[in-house]
Protein backbone atom coordinates (compact mmCIF):
# COMPACT_ATOMS: atom_id res chain seq x y z
CA UNK A 1 0.00 0.00 0.00
CA UNK A 2 1.43 3.41 -0.92
CA UNK A 3 -0.15 5.03 2.16
CA UNK A 4 1.80 2.71 4.46
CA UNK A 5 5.05 3.99 2.96
CA UNK A 6 4.18 7.60 3.79
CA UNK A 7 3.14 6.71 7.32
CA UNK A 8 6.38 4.78 7.91
CA UNK A 9 8.50 7.66 6.65
CA UNK A 10 6.62 10.07 8.92
CA UNK A 11 6.99 7.82 11.95
CA UNK A 12 10.71 7.28 11.35
CA UNK A 13 11.22 11.04 10.93
CA UNK A 14 9.26 11.76 14.13
CA UNK A 15 11.23 9.11 16.03
CA UNK A 16 14.57 10.55 14.91
CA UNK A 17 13.42 14.10 15.66
CA UNK A 18 12.28 13.31 19.20
CA UNK A 19 15.37 11.33 20.10
CA UNK A 20 17.73 13.88 18.57
CA UNK A 21 16.03 16.61 20.60
CA UNK A 22 16.37 14.53 23.79
CA UNK A 23 19.97 13.46 23.06
CA UNK A 24 21.13 17.06 22.79
CA UNK A 25 19.49 17.86 26.14
CA UNK A 26 16.91 20.23 24.75
CA UNK A 27 13.26 19.86 25.52
CA UNK A 28 12.38 23.24 24.06
CA UNK A 29 10.39 21.77 21.16
CA UNK A 30 8.53 19.34 23.44
CA UNK A 31 7.67 22.10 25.92
CA UNK A 32 6.69 24.61 23.23
CA UNK A 33 4.21 22.18 21.71
CA UNK A 34 2.95 21.20 25.18
CA UNK A 35 2.34 24.87 26.07
CA UNK A 36 0.52 25.50 22.80
CA UNK A 37 -1.74 22.42 22.97
CA UNK A 38 -2.31 22.30 26.72
CA UNK A 39 -2.65 26.05 27.28
CA UNK A 40 -5.49 26.72 24.86
CA UNK A 41 -9.01 25.57 25.85
CA UNK A 42 -10.43 23.21 23.21
CA UNK A 43 -14.05 22.07 23.63
CA UNK A 44 -13.48 19.31 21.05
CA UNK A 45 -11.31 17.56 23.67
CA UNK A 46 -13.25 18.62 26.78
CA UNK A 47 -16.57 16.99 25.83
CA UNK A 48 -15.37 13.36 25.58
CA UNK A 49 -12.74 13.74 28.36
CA UNK A 50 -14.36 11.30 30.79
CA UNK A 51 -14.23 8.55 28.18
CA UNK A 52 -10.87 9.23 26.50
CA UNK A 53 -8.94 9.86 29.71
CA UNK A 54 -9.97 6.51 31.22
CA UNK A 55 -7.42 3.69 31.35
CA UNK A 56 -10.25 1.37 30.36
CA UNK A 57 -10.61 3.33 27.12
CA UNK A 58 -7.01 2.53 26.16
CA UNK A 59 -7.66 -1.18 26.70
CA UNK A 60 -10.94 -1.15 24.82
CA UNK A 61 -9.29 0.78 22.00
CA UNK A 62 -6.42 -1.70 21.81
CA UNK A 63 -8.84 -4.63 21.72
CA UNK A 64 -11.43 -3.00 19.43
CA UNK A 65 -10.44 -5.08 16.40
CA UNK A 66 -10.89 -8.39 18.23
CA UNK A 67 -14.02 -9.22 16.23
CA UNK A 68 -12.32 -8.85 12.86
CA UNK A 69 -9.02 -10.55 13.77
CA UNK A 70 -9.03 -12.10 17.27
CA UNK A 71 -5.60 -13.74 17.32
CA UNK A 72 -3.79 -10.87 15.63
CA UNK A 73 -5.46 -8.37 17.98
CA UNK A 74 -4.65 -10.28 21.17
CA UNK A 75 -1.01 -10.85 20.21
CA UNK A 76 -0.54 -7.22 19.14
CA UNK A 77 -2.29 -5.90 22.26
CA UNK A 78 -0.18 -8.06 24.57
CA UNK A 79 3.12 -7.11 22.95
CA UNK A 80 2.23 -3.41 22.82
CA UNK A 81 1.14 -3.36 26.45
CA UNK A 82 4.36 -5.10 27.49
CA UNK A 83 6.54 -2.70 25.50
CA UNK A 84 4.79 0.35 26.94
CA UNK A 85 5.11 -0.86 30.55
CA UNK A 86 8.78 -1.82 30.14
CA UNK A 87 9.65 1.54 28.56
CA UNK A 88 7.73 3.49 31.22
CA UNK A 89 9.85 1.81 33.88
CA UNK A 90 13.09 2.40 31.95
CA UNK A 91 12.48 6.12 31.29
CA UNK A 92 10.68 6.88 34.60
CA UNK A 93 9.61 10.23 33.16
CA UNK A 94 7.22 12.18 35.40
CA UNK A 95 4.05 13.47 33.83
CA UNK A 96 3.99 17.12 32.70
CA UNK A 97 1.55 18.24 35.41
CA UNK A 98 3.90 16.75 38.02
CA UNK A 99 6.93 18.64 36.69
CA UNK A 100 5.64 22.04 35.58
CA UNK A 101 3.19 24.14 37.59
CA UNK A 102 1.99 25.94 34.44
CA UNK A 103 0.57 22.73 32.95
CA UNK A 104 -3.22 22.59 33.12
CA UNK A 105 -4.17 19.15 34.46
CA UNK A 106 -7.44 18.28 32.77
CA UNK A 107 -7.49 14.54 33.49
CA UNK A 108 -6.18 12.10 36.06
CA UNK A 109 -3.27 9.82 35.27
CA UNK A 110 -0.87 7.78 37.33
CA UNK A 111 2.44 6.13 36.68
CA UNK A 112 5.10 7.38 34.32
CA UNK A 113 4.66 9.45 31.19
CA UNK A 114 6.95 7.99 28.48
CA UNK A 115 5.55 6.43 26.28
CA UNK A 116 1.81 7.04 26.02
CA UNK A 117 -0.18 3.82 26.30
CA UNK A 118 -3.27 5.52 24.90
CA UNK A 119 -1.39 6.61 21.77
CA UNK A 120 0.18 3.15 21.39
CA UNK A 121 -3.20 1.44 21.57
CA UNK A 122 -4.81 3.99 19.26
CA UNK A 123 -2.23 3.54 16.50
CA UNK A 124 -2.11 -0.23 16.97
CA UNK A 125 -5.85 -0.35 16.51
CA UNK A 126 -5.78 2.08 13.56
CA UNK A 127 -3.30 -0.16 11.76
CA UNK A 128 -5.35 -3.34 12.23
CA UNK A 129 -8.64 -1.68 11.26
CA UNK A 130 -6.96 -0.12 8.21
CA UNK A 131 -5.75 -3.52 7.07
CA UNK A 132 -9.28 -4.85 6.92
CA UNK A 133 -10.99 -1.65 5.83
CA UNK A 134 -8.34 0.30 3.86
CA UNK A 135 -10.91 2.69 2.45
CA UNK A 136 -11.47 4.10 5.94
CA UNK A 137 -7.76 4.27 6.80
CA UNK A 138 -7.67 8.11 6.99
CA UNK A 139 -10.55 8.03 9.48
CA UNK A 140 -8.84 5.42 11.69
CA UNK A 141 -5.56 7.34 11.75
CA UNK A 142 -7.38 10.64 12.34
CA UNK A 143 -9.07 9.11 15.40
CA UNK A 144 -5.73 7.78 16.65
CA UNK A 145 -4.17 11.22 16.20
CA UNK A 146 -7.12 12.79 18.04
CA UNK A 147 -6.56 10.44 21.01
CA UNK A 148 -2.82 11.20 21.01
CA UNK A 149 -3.31 14.99 20.92
CA UNK A 150 -5.93 14.77 23.67
CA UNK A 151 -3.32 13.26 26.01
CA UNK A 152 -1.11 16.33 25.54
CA UNK A 153 -4.12 18.63 25.91
CA UNK A 154 -5.08 16.95 29.20
CA UNK A 155 -1.57 17.64 30.53
CA UNK A 156 -0.77 13.98 31.18
CA UNK A 157 1.79 13.48 28.36
CA UNK A 158 4.48 15.38 26.49
CA UNK A 159 4.26 15.45 22.69
CA UNK A 160 7.27 13.11 22.49
CA UNK A 161 5.41 10.60 24.72
CA UNK A 162 2.52 10.33 22.29
CA UNK A 163 4.77 10.24 19.22
CA UNK A 164 6.84 7.40 20.68
CA UNK A 165 3.64 5.65 21.84
CA UNK A 166 2.17 5.97 18.34
CA UNK A 167 5.34 4.59 16.79
CA UNK A 168 5.33 1.63 19.18
CA UNK A 169 1.69 0.82 18.46
CA UNK A 170 2.05 1.18 14.70
CA UNK A 171 5.30 -0.77 14.36
CA UNK A 172 4.12 -3.54 16.67
CA UNK A 173 0.89 -3.95 14.71
CA UNK A 174 2.84 -3.86 11.44
CA UNK A 175 5.33 -6.49 12.62
CA UNK A 176 2.69 -8.81 14.05
CA UNK A 177 0.57 -8.42 10.93
CA UNK A 178 3.39 -9.37 8.56
CA UNK A 179 4.36 -12.37 10.68
CA UNK A 180 0.74 -13.35 11.31
CA UNK A 181 0.04 -13.54 7.59
CA UNK A 182 3.24 -15.49 6.91
CA UNK A 183 3.05 -17.86 9.86
CA UNK A 184 -0.49 -18.12 11.24
CA UNK A 185 -0.12 -20.05 14.48
CA UNK A 186 -3.82 -20.63 15.01
CA UNK A 187 -6.44 -20.99 12.32
CA UNK A 188 -9.76 -19.78 13.68
CA UNK A 189 -12.98 -20.85 12.02
CA UNK A 190 -16.48 -19.70 12.72
CA UNK A 191 -18.03 -22.47 10.61
CA UNK A 192 -19.99 -25.07 12.57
Amino acid sequence: MPQDGHVKIFLIFAFILIFSVNIFGSQDLDLSILKMVNGTPQPIFDVPKAVISSDYFAGILGLSSIFISPYQTLVTFGITLGEVEILKNIFERPRPFQTYDWVVKRADASGYSMPSGHAAMAFESAYIWSEYFPRFSPLFYALATYVAISRVYYGVHYPSDVIIGGIIGYLTAFTVSKNFKSYPVIQLSYAF
